[in-house]
């Protein structure tokens, strides 16, 4: 989706980046001096992330974050699909494999045994993700979600996914080899995996093998998409003072999380700001 400005130079994007890159979004950045921009933009994403998702009202909006973030796909002017996260407090139910397990401590938080079966868990939790539809099925999605855990140091079975929808379901199956649950009474999936920690070296094993097959068959987004597709060009000469101003006002606080060793990505290189 286009906007009326350069949704690259709001993020904190260096003058001259040229391809997708991805913003990192709190109450911070939305205190800022383009956080006005930026809440325009997180609105009218949350009411199409509503409508293709079929709900009642949105989940993300461009005000009162709180500890919540979101990580916002943008190329130019346009956004192409962002990813909100934040950890959250559930009472869930274990499989009966791991009902009666000791509980444990780790970065996913804490879990409490609760009469045997429920368990008191704090994992970080995918809010809400939509990629544009004229986005999908280009990598873009898997991409946001990479930079998203790679920036959060989180695998992606100590997640929880709030009401997931049934293409979100079939991505985390064929990218990550998630696929068994128990349907919980708060509508979070909390995958199987969670649950067993001898099965994360299984997990991480199957993932490398995945990434490693992938790599080999897909090529660049730079080098299959079309300008037209996913990116409705802009006459960049027209916009250059604007640009100027915004960048001057976005780039400071900005980080770019790229820089680090170990963020290696099979797609199209899209630095996160």
């Amino acid at each position: 989706m286009e906007f009326p400005f350069d949704m690259a130079s709001c993020v904190g994007a260096p003058n001259g980046h040229e391809g997708p890159c991805v913003g990192l979004i709190d109450e911070r950045v939305l205190r800022s001096r383009v956080g006005g921009a930026l809440s325009t933009v997180l609105e009218e994403m949350g009411l199409r992330s509503m409508n293709a998702q079929g709900l009642r009202k949105p989940v993300t909006y461009g005000v009162g974050l709180g500890d919540h973030r979101v990580y916002l796909l943008v190329d130019g002017r346009s956004c192409l699909g962002f990813l909100k996260v934040g950890v959250k407090r559930l009472f869930v139910e274990a499989p009966p494999c791991c009902a009666s397990a000791p509980s444990r401590r780790g970065n996913n938080g804490e879990l409490a045994d609760v009469q045997g079966t429920f368990r008191e868990i704090e994992p970080l939790c995918a809010l809400d993700f939509y990629v544009h539809e004229r986005c999908q099925r280009s990598g873009f999605g898997w991409q946001l979600f990479e930079t998203m855990l790679s920036r959060e140091q989180v695998p992606p079975e100590q997640m929880a996914f709030d009401r997931p929808s049934p293409k979100l379901i079939s991505f985390l199956k064929k990218h990550y080899g998630l696929s068994k649950f128990r349907p919980q009474n708060n509508n979070f999936v909390v995958f199987d995996l969670y649950f067993d920690p001898a099965a994360e070296d299984d997990s991480r094993t199957r993932r490398g093998r995945h990434d490693a097959r992938t790599e080999s068959q897909q090529q660049p987004v730079a080098a299959s998409r079309s300008p037209a597709s996913c990116r409705q060009l802009a006459d960049r000469p027209g916009n250059s003072s604007s640009r100027r101003s915004m960048e001057s006002t976005a780039r400071a606080g900005y980080r770019d999380l790229f820089g680090g060793p170990g963020l290696n990505h099979r797609r199209a290189a899209a630095p996160i700001f």
